[in-house]
């Protein structure tokens, strides 16, 4: 199976959505009380509900046939087993062996192993003060210097879950090349207590490189040239150490990642190394537990009870046969405000693609544009849109049923009543998007008929963090299963990469650029005119 919309199943589908189509989601969710039942379901205290979505028993079957008809299961198998299903650069993907059981003992499992306890014992060191900077001190300070997977996923640790971090230390994620980034990060740093984590697969990616020396530079002109500024104050993370060893990291301060792990798929890796040394192994281990739990589920369960399965399937549905071109994904926790970043990495990184396994061009459409924000900060921002736009956007909606921390500044009794408000939004918003106000007149009435999903959990916390984590990846593989993609590699983005450092060179010179079109080049003269200006004032 090359062509997925060749296929009977395809066909059906297509018909079948059609008959739904005068069919809307408050007619679904009363007309039948089996219904939230059969489109829920639990894993752990993880409980997800379907009910909200536009489908039927009917759509699930069908749905599941065509995983079937593109063999899901027979994939879902190699990407376990460790088959090659990056095609275009010839490697397996192994993210699920980051987290795989320790009994494991096969050669890929000993090497993650040993990287692990190499983290691990690192990250006790600093937490226990035993690591201490060039002078003497303390490391207080932990920044991260990455981009995309190297820093959404690290960034999403550290952040999540704040509240099982060492209170002695605070972490900074530095990833943009404008300079005003990394300026307001060292400005508020002590080099002497501080370390940095150079996080970069390939060791070269420009925009870290460049924060690296800058970093560097920073560093020596506080402390000076000393012969172990590097040994005590950088450590990088790599799959690519030979650069690592160029820039003066000694060996031993060398953290390994694999080319067979795509930067969106390692956070269970030492690119986390910040959230190892923040939360401790021991937590970090509970979320690697949580995502193991979640692969498992994965790996055994049938299709049509398979939770990713299942939101991938529902995805392809919105996407291919209802026409819904976007996804919202909205956590009713401030300590998820990243969540939807990582995603957008994620999902559109993963299957923003427009090319098939066998070269040809795809028949339908890939990945939506996923967009997102934290409740209920988004119900007063782009909400409106979500409940009377022209443009219907399906949405997650992820809830937890506790605190995920005691409070140091409020009672108890106040937490628990924010949090019962928080919950009371977050409930009240995927049911008004799907019932809408009835016969309000306009403009004051909802149509109501968008569709989301609820994630409900009994509170954030290591383990349920894997779990999310591990439920989106194995969404976006199965994804691109059905469409029959790639889901880990990026060609896409290196176009741009490449016309910069032509374009950087241009911008070095007052005349004689490159080859351009029109637009560029009335770009560089603009840019020229500026700097004529900044001289002659």
């Amino acid at each position: 199976m090359i062509d997925p919309t060749l296929s009977q199943q395809w066909q059906d589908l297509e018909s079948h959505s059609s008959l739904l189509e005068g069919v809307t989601l408050s007619d679904l969710l009363t007309n039948s009380e089996q219904r939230s039942k059969s489109l829920s379901f639990e894993i752990g205290d993880l409980f997800v509900d379907f009910s909200k979505q536009k489908v039927t028993n009917e759509t699930i079957d069908l749905l599941v046939a065509l995983a079937n008809e593109v063999n899901l299961s027979e994939k879902i198998d190699d990407l376990f087993s460790g088959e090659v299903v990056n095609l275009s650069e010839n490697r397996p993907a192994l993210h699920t062996a980051l987290r795989a059981s320790k009994a494991s003992s096969d050669d890929v499992n000993l090497v993650i192993s040993d990287a692990l306890k190499k983290a691990y014992d690192f990250s006790s060191s600093i937490r226990t003060e035993k690591w201490l900077g060039v002078t003497g001190k303390p490391i207080t300070a932990i920044v991260n210097i990455g981009i995309g997977g190297s820093h959404l996923g690290p960034l999403l640790v550290n952040t999540a879950l704040r509240s099982y971090g060492e209170q002695n230390i605070t972490c900074r994620f530095i990833s943009n090349i404008d300079p005003t980034h990394i300026d307001s990060h060292l400005s508020s740093l002590k080099p002497e207590s501080t370390l940095f984590i150079i996080n970069s697969k390939s060791f070269t990616t420009s925009e870290t490189i460049t924060n690296a020396e800058i970093a560097l530079q920073w560093a020596q002109n506080a402390l000076g040239d000393e012969k172990d500024l590097l040994k005590q104050h950088f450590i990088a993370v790599t799959a690519n150490p030979e650069p690592a060893r160029g820039f003066g990291i000694p060996e031993n301060n060398i953290f390994p990642t694999w080319d067979w792990i795509g930067g969106r798929f390692s956070i269970c890796s030492s690119v986390s190394l910040s959230g190892m040394i923040a939360i401790g192994h021991e937590n970090f281990e509970r979320m690697l537990d949580g995502c193991q739990s979640i692969d498992e589920h994965f790996r055994t369960t049938e299709l049509s009870k398979n939770i990713p399965v299942l939101m991938a399937l529902i995805a392809v549905w919105n996407r291919n046969f209802l026409g819904h071109t976007n996804h919202a994904v909205i956590p009713y926790s401030t300590d998820l405000t990243h969540f939807p970043e990582y995603l957008q990495q994620l999902e559109m990184e993963s299957n923003g693609k427009k090319i098939r396994h066998d070269g040809n061009r795809v028949t339908t459409q890939t990945s939506p544009v996923v967009l997102g924000g934290i409740g209920t900060d988004a119900q007063h921002s782009f909400f409106q849109l979500l409940h009377q736009g022209t443009t219907i956007i399906p949405s997650d909606f992820i809830a937890f049923c506790m605190p995920s921390y005691e409070a140091k500044n409020l009672s108890k009794e106040i937490v628990l009543k924010q949090h019962e408000t928080l919950l009371a939004n977050c409930f009240a918003q995927s049911k008004a998007l799907a019932i809408g106000s009835g016969s309000e007149p306009e403009p004051f009435s909802s149509d109501g008929n968008r569709p989301s999903t609820t994630i409900l959990a009994s509170r954030l916390n290591p383990f349920t963090l894997g779990q999310l984590i591990a439920i989106y990846e194995h969404k976006v593989f199965t994804m691109g299963v059905i469409w029959q993609i790639n889901s880990f590699d990026q060609w896409g983005v290196q176009l741009g990469k490449s016309l910069a450092k032509v374009i950087k060179s241009d911008l070095e010179k007052a005349k004689g650029y490159s080859n351009h079109d029109s637009s560029t080049e009335i770009l560089l003269s603009q840019y020229h005119k500026s700097l004529e200006s900044r001289d002659s004032g």
